[in-house]
């Protein structure tokens, strides 16, 4: 039991460290790597849709796209990490919803913080909105599957 908590919160760590890495890229190697990763999602939505899709006049609007729903991905598996490790912990899942949305929140808002220092890079309070979203999605998708599995044990009591 205790092993497992000492994992969950290892894993927590483990995530925070690969956010705070991405966030210590400079802006322009950053950039060149969300970059990269658009071209790739393009050129799989090209082979799947058999359409060209991305063309020069709505590239910027593609790989701002990106960039953003990397942050929501970011911070969805930051919050479902949270919340394991809290849960682990006390195994009460409403306390365990709260400290996992002010935790993640608040280490959102240090990432943007810790911008201010990184070389073509500044806080956005924007940023910090799109992770919430991603906090909030993982929230409400545990929510609902809790609701619905407590639902399922009533109803075969």
């Amino acid at each position: 039991m205790k092993s497992r908590i000492y994992i969950r919160w290892a894993l927590v760590f483990v995530w925070m460290t690969v956010i705070f890495c991405f966030s210590a890229q400079e802006g322009a190697i950053s950039h060149q790597k969300s970059f990269s990763i658009a071209i790739f999602a393009e050129k799989f939505i090209e082979f799947f849709t058999g359409k060209d899709l991305i063309n020069s006049h709505n590239r910027k609007n593609f790989e701002l796209f990106i960039r953003k729903l990397a942050h929501v991905t970011e911070y969805f598996i930051l919050s479902m990490l949270f919340y394991k490790a809290f849960f682990e912990c006390n195994r009460n899942s409403k306390k365990s919803f709260i400290l996992t949305f002010i935790f993640s929140v608040a280490y959102a808002i240090s990432d943007e913080v810790h911008q201010i220092f990184v070389s073509g890079r500044g806080p956005s309070a924007v940023d910090v909105m799109i992770d919430t979203i991603g906090i909030i999605s993982y929230l409400l998708i545990k929510r609902t599957k809790n609701m619905i599995k407590n639902s399922l044990k009533f109803c075969f009591k």
